[in-house]
């Protein structure tokens, strides 16, 4: 289970999940463009055309272009931080125990990352990361769609050629992202970033929560697909992002040591085949009354499973949290208003 499950699910408690979302959901009228385009309208132009004869291609090319955008952002802050945490990492991992797994394939990992590293600082072009980029996609969608790893085809992760399709829109997007993304309206040198950014114990509660970058107050879900529509799925997403970070605020992650507080004043989408970015501000719509109620009602959703934190203990107080979530249930807290960043 985790986020995205919990949001096509069937079970009563994901229902009274997915409700709450939508009591709060935004309308589709309540989204702007960096353009000045309405947003998810006709008015968006198509810069890259999608020209992958494989379906499957479309997903590696997604995850590969969440990697690469991440990498162009650390290029341009300088920080090495990009390469913590990454879920292609959890894919290798996954691979340990594979019968015919051997240091071949584990010494492979290693130079992708230090190929990043350099980058970053400044030592190689980011062209140089486009392979790269479609190989720890390879090894994260192992992880994204729970693969058994004794079925995988390590050939096809480490040694057959990538996709010549998959890096042509690759570089196409990237430039794209140049001229529409890496803006001083967007980020500049001194911006605060957090990459890949988890919501604490919020995350932990739907058993798997991650965004793709969150700059300057603002949190960015890159989308590679042509459809310029907004999905009832990637709408709750979004709003459901904002409330788990709010609620790992009030639920005490960062003082239990479960996970940062990101103190999100909008959430964005990056369209990547039309260079359009369109924003919601949550704070301006949700007052701090209805945050409350929301975050009260959100409690409940998860009150059957919040045992399930045991298992983290290692990691942080879980007492502590659990206290917090009761409190938070029954109304016990206070709204903080936190300035914005802008």
């Amino acid at each position: 289970m985790s986020l995205n499950s919990k949001l096509l699910g069937k079970t009563q408690q994901d229902k009274e999940f997915i409700n709450v979302l939508l009591s709060v959901a935004p309308n589709k009228s309540e989204y702007y463009t960096q353009s000045g385009k309405k947003a998810f309208s006709n008015e968006y132009i198509l810069k890259v055309p999608n020209n992958l004869s494989v379906t499957r291609d479309s997903t590696l090319l997604g995850t590969a272009f969440d990697y690469l955008a991440r990498f162009r952002i650390a290029k341009f802050i300088k920080s090495q931080y990009v390469t913590s945490g990454l879920m292609s990492y959890e894919g290798m991992y996954m691979l340990k125990n594979v019968p015919n797994i051997n240091e071949y394939y584990f010494n492979k990992y290693l130079p992708w990352v230090e190929k990043i590293e350099k980058v970053v600082m400044g030592r190689a072009q980011l062209a140089e990361l486009y392979e790269v980029a479609v190989r720890l996609a390879m090894l994260e969608q192992i992880v994204r769609a729970r693969i058994n790893p004794n079925a995988v085809d390590l050939d096809y992760l480490f040694n057959d050629p990538v996709p010549t399709e998959v890096i042509r829109e690759l570089e196409m997007m990237i430039h794209l992202f140049e001229e529409n993304f890496m803006i001083p309206e967007v980020i500049k040198k001194h911006s605060s970033v957090s990459f890949n950014p988890h919501f604490g114990v919020s995350s932990l509660l739907v058993e798997g929560a991650d965004a793709d970058v969150y700059i300057n107050g603002t949190l960015y879900d890159f989308k590679t697909t042509k459809d310029h529509s907004l999905k009832r799925k990637d709408n709750l997403q979004m709003i459901a992002y904002y409330l788990l970070d709010e609620l790992s605020y009030y639920a005490g992650s960062e003082e239990f040591e479960f996970g940062d507080y990101h103190s999100i004043d909008r959430v964005a989408f990056y369209k990547a085949r039309y260079g359009e970015i369109e924003y919601y501000d949550v704070q301006k719509h949700l007052t701090p009354e209805i945050l409350k109620e929301t975050l009260i009602e959100l409690t409940k959703t998860f009150e059957r499973n919040e045992g399930n934190l045991r298992k983290y203990v290692e990691i942080g107080d879980v007492g502590g949290v659990l206290n917090r979530l009761t409190q938070v249930r029954n109304g016990f807290f206070e709204i903080v208003t936190l300035p914005t960043h802008s």
